[in-house]
């Protein structure tokens, strides 16, 4: 006689934002593959080249903020117009929005970094793509930098 129950027994897992576990979790891959098609799910450990990605992600993009404000402050103009928006009205809330945007969406897309979009690729990809988008922009601003070369350090613009 099967001893088997009909109902599933497996506990509804946490998001990972909500639950922390330990600095190093456990759970690296899904149990099941058909748990992965049907129900999406958050695991407690992710590779070392990931947290790499997003920091490196994250230093880009204080260096994007950084040559935003200085290209500025040499007659370039923002595009963005939010961000323009927020660079008049301070440069300090413009950089705190532009990182914590960017941090924000890289924390739920590393959340969900193995799972598959659209059938076509895992969202990790997107991670990268991201980092590749900001290394094209920050080497497209300094090639538009006018003058000897770029400036290390924040100085506000007299003129």
């Amino acid at each position: 006689m099967e001893r088997r129950q009909s109902i599933d027994r497996r506990q509804r897992q946490h998001h990972p934002l909500l639950c922390i576990h330990a600095l190093r979790g456990r759970r690296r891959h899904c149990r099941r593959t058909d748990d992965e098609r049907r129900h999406p799910q958050a695991l407690d450990w992710y590779h070392p080249k990931l947290l790499a990605m997003v920091l490196l992600t994250l230093l880009l993009c204080l260096a994007d903020a950084h040559n935003t404000i200085q290209l500025l402050g040499d007659g370039a103009q923002e595009m963005n117009a939010f961000m323009d928006y927020l660079i008049h009205r301070d440069a300090g809330l413009f950089i705190l929005t532009k990182l914590g945007i960017t941090a924000a969406a890289l924390i739920v897309l590393v959340s969900y970094h193995h799972l598959v979009l659209f059938n076509l690729f895992k969202v990790r990809h997107v991670i990268y793509s991201i980092f590749a988008m900001y290394v094209a922009l920050v080497a497209y601003e300094l090639s538009i930098w006018p003058g000897e070369g770029v400036p290390l350090v924040l100085i506000p613009h007299t003129g």
